[in-house]
């Protein structure tokens, strides 16, 4: 080889091996790496490759569910949370409570939460999607029920903010000589709770926008002040001069008594006629054709000798001795009533009889019981107090109850006291007690007078209550002028004012 061809080679090797180093000064480090591999050591990498990535569907309620009625198929459980609960919401509104004439402001809500049993939501939804995973349209109902106990403590609650008092005053006339004294009152107004109940109910079982009067108002009677009464009648009473007045009065619903002189002795009179027929029924139970007969004489004619003979038939007898064991026995029971002056010693019209026959008893003492005293009949004799009471047992009777039922269950029923208050509803004396009263109100009563007293007791059925009332009024020299002649107008103007006090007459 020549020595220029060597060096051509050697040239060459140089200019390569500075080319290739230049290059390699440029070229990033990890291809500086490679390229001194050899080729043969490097092996083929597989490159893995990723497909799209797909999130799984929400579960749903499958097609045709439903809770508390509203549609949740194909909703997800959350979904169904947001519409049961707007649902949920509409049965939840507060129901204005109001009606016509209310004055209550601002106006009450009863919120219906409080008074029904509302199911949770979350809880429904929850049994719901329990039930529906088996991949079936499921159905969870709601039957609405209503606390009646925590409706009623809820409108109880609310039941001031419509309450409206009433107003009440007494006019007074003292243009005649008795005078007059009449009650008068503007009912209040208050919530009818029951009504009210009543009415609510619908619409917190189905809720509705159309809420028109949701409550219902009464009128509220005024209450009645058994002590302004007793002023009232201490006054009226004043009006009867020179003599006793006296009053006895037992309101039948409450027990509520008053008295004005009701412990003073009076004669007896034919109000003792009542004592008569109880005493008649106790020992005879039913009456015959012929009994009845001298019954209906006794109380509306107020037939003397009648009565006698009532009292005979009672202890199986005739004529005025028998009678007079019947008066006897009849004031034993009187006694065992509880009434220690009331009591009859002869029969009606029998004096004559029983001085001739050395029977002619002695008689009270020209004093009894409290005062202010009168010159009551020595053998005929009540107070207010006693004759009201036996009334008022007389009404007990009549309803179930009372002493007449419990000592005499032989032969009293509640059926012969109705009997017996029949009696003394039939139309008769209606010039005393039954003058103050207005027509086709129901008294049970029976007067009675004789020349110097004049008495009349009765069970009043009126519209705002029953009470017994006893009048009596008595004067030393009698009735001395025609104002005062039979009957008295005093009676009629005493009864007045305790009806009106029970029944008071519309304000203007």
């Amino acid at each position: 080889m020549s020595r220029f061809t060597r060096n051509y080679r050697l040239f060459a090797v140089v200019l390569l091996a500075a080319i290739i180093v230049g290059c390699s000064a440029d070229a990033p480090a990890a291809q500086v790496t490679q390229a001194t591999v050899p080729a043969a050591s490097i092996a083929p990498t597989a490159t893995a490759t990723t497909g799209p990535t797909t999130t799984p569907l929400a579960w749903t309620f499958p097609s045709g569910s439903r809770i508390i009625g509203v549609d949740v198929g194909n909703q997800t459980p959350e979904a169904a949370i947001t519409l049961v609960g707007a649902a949920l919401r509409a049965w939840q509104r507060p129901i204005p409570l109001r009606a016509e004439g209310s004055a209550a402001q601002p106006v009450p809500v009863l919120k219906p939460a409080v008074v029904r049993r509302d199911p949770a939501t979350a809880e429904l939804v929850a049994q719901a999607e329990q039930q529906a995973r088996a991949a079936e349209p499921v159905d969870i109902p709601w039957e609405p029920a209503i606390d009646a106990a925590k409706l009623r403590a809820e409108l109880e609650a609310l039941a001031p903010a419509f309450r409206q008092a009433g107003r009440s005053d007494i006019l007074t006339n003292t243009d005649s000589l008795t005078a007059t004294f009449t009650f008068r009152a503007q009912p209040g107004i208050e919530l009818d709770i029951d009504a009210t109940a009543e009415r609510l109910t619908p619409l917190l079982l189905e809720p509705t926008d159309e809420i028109t009067d949701t409550v219902v108002l009464a009128t509220a009677p005024a209450e009645r002040d058994l002590a302004q009464l007793r002023q009232v009648l201490e006054s009226h009473l004043s009006y009867w001069k020179n003599g006793v007045a006296a009053i006895y009065l037992h309101d039948l619903e409450t027990g509520e008594t008053l008295g004005i002189n009701e412990n003073t002795v009076f004669s007896g009179a034919s109000v003792m006629k009542v004592p008569i027929m109880i005493y008649v029924f106790s020992k005879l139970g039913k009456l015959n054709e012929q009994q009845r007969e001298w019954m209906e004489n006794v109380i509306v004619n107020s037939d003397n000798l009648d009565a006698n003979a009532l009292l005979a038939a009672a202890v199986g007898g005739q004529g005025t001795e028998a009678a007079l064991e019947g008066v006897n026995e009849m004031t034993v029971i009187l006694q065992e009533l509880g009434l220690q002056h009331t009591y009859q010693l002869i029969p009606y019209e029998s004096a004559e009889w029983l001085i001739q026959q050395s029977k002619f008893p002695k008689g009270g003492p020209a004093r009894e019981g409290e005062p202010p005293f009168t010159a009551a009949d020595k053998y005929l004799r009540t107070t207010p107090r006693e004759m009201g009471q036996l009334f008022v047992m007389l009404a007990q009777c009549a309803d179930g109850t009372g002493p007449l039922l419990e000592k005499y269950s032989d032969t009293i029923s509640e059926a012969l006291c109705d009997e017996m208050m029949a009696w003394l509803e039939r139309p008769h004396d209606e010039e005393r007690m039954v003058a103050g009263i207005p027509d086709g109100i129901k008294v049970a009563h029976k007067g009675g007078w004789i020349e110097d007293m004049q008495g009349d007791v009765g069970i009043v059925s009126s519209p705002n209550g029953r009470y017994v009332a006893a009048i009596y009024i008595w004067r030393a020299n009698g009735y001395a002028s025609n104002i005062h002649a039979s009957p008295s107008p005093y009676l009629g103007d005493f009864s007045h004012t305790i009806y009106t006090f029970f029944n008071p007459e519309p304000m203007e």
